[in-house]
């Protein structure tokens, strides 16, 4: 695994804009795990976590510093979940220093000289001769300017770009001792690859007792179905896998990215065993000594100006820390009827919608509890089966609770009357409602079913920048205050050996870094960069 971030420092409050790249230990890129896994360190602590969906072993992401985070040094660490059987010593690992311009809790230095900053970049020194230059030594602020690239080999495999805001704030070396983070408990089973996307894994929890089941149980023996739902206007629905090693439960999903909610859904449990999503991510980490944030007192003006700065970004920013998630349904199917209730007399029970509404689905009577069944034709004749049943893509095992719902808050009813096979599960079709709001409110899960905040690995971030090179576009009173310039994690060589790449500048004046990275096909790396001044 490699990384790339935007930059070095940050100020608290903004986004840490970064590149994941997967390899193999030649530095080959590997088309492997589709899910990577960032985690930003304070002591031995995750301060901050995000996953990041890989595309043929790259993928871009942001991760946005909390406004309170205190100033200091933080190590960022990187992984896939199967470089976790390797062990700790195969992570990637960079120091960033991050600046609270609200707080004054770095060490000033009076001494008036600034400190040139130490990347620490392993992979620098085996780098390919390339060139980078501005077409222009300084530009005035609001200014379309270009870097060109020369040099750069026929078969690169991936490139990337940055330009942001130049710091004197020195960036100490990580150590390079192979134990500088814990080794984390070994498993019955190894954590696996994830070819697909996310492996999302619980555990089952005894309601009564509130502990795992037992290492000595048989789960074949009480027939338990573990199910998870994304909820929303899409069918979202994987079914587990349960180890009968160490009882995981394991559920092979993909698509769908961005952070939103999660249903868990234990079939054939009654009210006994609840599933519990555990986190993908180390957590912890061994401690490692890193030195005390200095910052010398010629920067204080120049940190200012970019607090300021930031906090006007914030604020007339559209969507600066959103990111832009495009995804498509799991099950792209059409229903076979579609009850629109305002069309129909709004009736104050569900049992009145599907005795006077639904003409292909009605509630059953079975043991003393209602459950809903579906009319499917099987060969040439038709009879009724036991549905999916979804309320805004939430699986319900208990139709008690579709049976007790308020309808007044339903908008519309779809049936599909197929057997579905999904996963390990034959469903007798399906029956969807779906809400106004699309919110599942007002919705009482009995205790073998759990909605919880959940998120899923981000799509690729898109950075938007003004285009300059339009006169009206740079005659406008919006405030432009990026810091960073430029971040184009995914830039396009065609196979020449010169691009050229524009570029627009901000209102912010002084010295600008650009950056330019890469990876060929056989494992070289490319590695440049040029400074230039704003006035």
């Amino acid at each position: 695994m490699y990384v790339q971030t935007d930059k070095s420092v940050y100020l608290a409050g903004e986004p840490v804009l970064m590149k994941l790249l997967t390899t193999d230990d030649e530095n080959i890129p590997l088309v492997f795990s589709k899910v990577g896994y960032a985690e930003l360190i304070r002591d031995s602590i995750a301060i901050l976590q995000i996953k990041v969906e890989l595309t043929n072993g790259t993928g871009s992401g942001q991760m946005v510093l909390p406004v309170n985070l205190p100033s200091g040094y933080y190590r960022l660490i990187a992984y896939t979940q199967f470089m976790r059987n390797e062990g700790a010593s195969v992570f990637f690992e960079k120091t960033i220093a991050v600046i609270n311009t609200f707080q004054s809790d770095y060490q000033p230095i009076e001494n008036n000289s600034k400190s040139e900053p130490v990347i620490s970049n392993d992979r620098e020194t085996e780098a390919s001769v390339i060139s980078l230059n501005p077409n222009k030594a300084t530009y005035t602020t609001r200014e379309r300017g270009e870097m060109i690239i020369n040099g750069l080999p026929e078969n690169i495999y991936t490139l990337s770009v940055s330009i942001a805001g130049k710091e004197g704030i020195s960036i100490p070396e990580p150590e390079k001792s192979n134990t500088a983070i814990n080794e984390f408990p070994k498993q019955t089973d190894p954590f696996l690859p994830e070819y697909e996307g996310p492996i999302i894994t619980g555990k089952i929890i005894n309601n009564e007792t509130g502990n795992p089941l037992p290492m000595n149980m048989e789960t074949s023996k009480i027939k338990l179905s573990p199910v998870i739902a994304f909820p929303g206007d899409k069918i979202w629905f994987f079914s587990g896998k349960i180890s009968e090693t160490d009882h995981r439960v394991l559920f092979f999903t993909s698509g769908n990215p961005g952070t939103k909610e999660i249903a868990t859904v234990l079939y054939n449990s009654g009210e006994k065993y609840h599933i519990e999503i555990q986190s993908p991510f180390v957590n912890r980490f061994k401690p490692k000594p890193l030195p005390a944030l200095r910052v010398d007192s010629s920067c204080y003006d120049q940190l200012l100006s970019r607090s300021v700065a930031l906090q006007v970004f914030r604020y007339f920013s559209k969507d600066s820390s959103e990111i832009q998630n495009i995804s498509s349904s799991y099950l792209k199917i059409k229903p076979s009827s579609s009850y629109r209730l305002d069309d129909y007399t709004r009736y104050t029970t569900m049992a009145e919608v599907f005795t006077e509404i639904i003409i292909n689905a009605r509630f059953h009577k079975n043991s003393g509890k209602q459950e809903l069944e579906v009319l499917i034709k099987r060969s040439s004749n038709y009879s009724y089966g036991y549905p999916l049943v979804l309320l805004d893509g939430v699986p319900i095992s208990d139709h008690e609770a579709i049976y007790n719902y308020d309808p007044r808050l339903v908008e519309r009813i779809n049936i599909y009357d197929n057997s579905y096979v999904l996963g390990s599960f034959l469903f007798d079709g399906i029956i969807e409602l779906k809400t106004y709001r699309g919110l599942h409110q007002n919705l009482n899960l009995n205790t073998s079913s759990k909605i919880i905040q959940y998120e899923t690995p981000q799509a690729p971030y898109r950075f938007e920048t003004p285009d300059y090179s339009n006169e009206k576009n740079r005659h406008s009173i919006m405030p432009d205050s990026r810091h960073t310039l430029l971040w184009n994690p995914d830039l396009r060589s065609d196979g020449q050996d010169t691009i050229r790449v524009p570029f627009d500048t901000s209102d912010l004046t002084g010295e600008f870094q650009a950056t330019v990275e890469g990876i060929t096909k056989d494992g070289k790396i490319v590695y440049a960069t040029a400074t230039f001044k704003v006035e």
